[in-house]
């Protein structure tokens, strides 16, 4: 694994964090555009193209932060050189899960931008589309990926995000594009309550979604309670928790407490309740002026709580879930050296040492190398970095196999790979089995050796 300098680190999760922001600006402005605000002439029409402008620009961004992504996707693949990043993005483009969903992501962004400057109604409908499209390319790079692309996971996720950005980006369009010019405008509160109105019921089903998706994945991803403030993503996702609420807190409180004043027109339900709270929070009754000014600035203070979320969200993204972690420790080996006690001791343990893990002796990784060429498997496996023929059978990559798994795991699954079999494209057949060969009666132990020491080059 590449273990990236501080500064670096930040500045791969500030180049996320921006990603996801213009995600949800993206998203969030096509269901602005489409589902909230209607097309009518006068300041509404104003704000729909003022909407186009910030949705374009959001396109470029996206297509900017892709590119950074796939260069330091490229650099961590080819062992963190970047003299070697050249010959390495042609291999992660055409070889990797990653850079065939790179690939789609990059063709839905340039179908966007072209959309994102025509007007019409289903041109709209295809943006929306398509930015639905470039969420899912999000989500099948993300951690939910792990268990799968065609698993319920990467589903919850997918409608997870949708919703948020959503949500969010429509805050951040509600904030920067239309609420300016409508806070102090002195034309008709009644398009100014149509748009809010229906942009509060589009954020409550988002809502709704968030909660019931953030309950699922935080059960798959953090299995303790503990995990929550003693791991780096626990603490990241407790944060945008409760960040989360406040985002509600603050919607309800417009909706329920401010939005009525605007309007004076139409009669509040529940209208005692609503001004003693509206005292409550902002004192004397204000008009419908001040309410209006009052409406956005709240608009705006969900819209800075939503930035701070989508940081929390980019720390996640460069985290490691505490359900991975185990798995992720496997990698590591034991210490060198031999194990030295006396045979009742070894009885006594079980006939094992505690702790004992089978470790191959040290063997050759460049005859190992000529061992996988020889043996052909790159027609399943492609390793970026490596001159290898393109794959020409399913198989999972093989680019960082030796940071995932110890040397021992690595030899079983070369001579016995049914002992362990990984649910997941790619790794099992009709049949449930193996879609791996079995290799003990085509390799010498000293060969099997090699050839286990050049696997744990990849990616270590």
């Amino acid at each position: 694994m590449i273990d990236l300098p501080l500064h670096e680190l930040i500045l791969a999760t500030a180049g996320r964090w921006l990603g996801l922001l213009a995600l949800a600006v993206l998203v969030g402005g096509f269901a602005l555009d489409l589902l909230v605000v209607p097309r009518n002439p006068g300041d509404v029409e104003r704000a729909g193209r003022r909407l186009d402008r910030w949705i374009t620009l959001a396109v470029v961004v996206l297509i900017l932060t892709a590119a950074i992504e796939l260069v330091a996707r490229a650099r961590v693949m080819s062992g963190g050189d970047l003299s070697r990043v050249g010959a390495a993005l042609p291999l992660v483009l055409t070889r990797t899960h990653y850079g065939s969903v790179w690939i789609a992501r990059a063709a839905a962004l340039v179908l966007l931008l072209a959309v994102s400057l025509a007007r019409s109604r289903p041109a709209r409908i295809a943006g929306l589309v398509l930015a639905v499209g470039v969420v899912l390319t999000v989500t099948l790079t993300g951690h939910a990926d792990d268990w799968g692309d065609r698993s319920f996971t990467v589903l919850v996720d997918w409608l997870h995000a949708l919703a948020a950005t959503a949500w969010t980006g429509g805050l951040f369009g509600l904030a920067i594009v239309i609420g300016p010019g409508w806070a102090t405008s002195a034309a008709s509160s009644e398009p100014i309550t149509t748009v809010c109105r229906r942009f509060s019921r589009l954020a409550g089903c988002c809502l709704a979604v968030v909660i019931a998706s953030g309950i699922y994945n935080a059960w798959a991803q953090v299995p303790t309670m503990a995990a929550l403030w003693t791991t780096t993503y626990g603490v990241a996702l407790l944060l945008k928790i409760l960040l989360a609420l406040v985002l509600a807190f603050l919607g309800a409180v417009n909706r329920y407490l401010v939005l009525p004043a605007v309007d004076a027109r139409r009669p509040p339900r529940l209208g005692r309740w609503r001004r003693v709270c509206r005292v409550a929070l902002f004192g004397a009754r204000a008009g419908p002026e001040e309410a209006r000014a009052r409406l956005f600035r709240l608009v705006g203070r969900e819209a800075v709580v939503a930035v701070i979320v989508f940081g929390c969200t980019a720390i996640l993204g460069e985290s490691t879930p505490k359900s991975h972690e185990m798995h992720m420790s496997h990698a590591a080996e034991p210490p060198t050296g031999p194990t030295r006690m006396t045979m009742q001791e070894l009885h006594a343990a079980g006939g094992v040492p505690e702790g004992w893990r089978f470790t191959p002796p040290e063997g050759d990784p460049a005859k190992g190398h000529e061992i996988f060429s020889r043996l052909e498997c790159y027609a399943c496996h492609a390793v970026a970095g490596e001159k290898f023929p393109r794959p020409s059978q399913i198989g999972p990559a093989l680019s960082d196999v030796g940071r995932h798994h110890p040397a021992g795991y690595l030899m079983e699954s070369v001579i016995n790979p049914n002992a362990v079999v990984v649910k997941a494209p790619g790794y099992t057949g009709p049949d449930g089995r193996s879609t791996m060969p079995d290799y003990r009666d085509s390799l010498s132990t000293r060969e099997l050796i090699d050839l286990v020491a050049y696997l744990k080059t990849l990616g270590g």
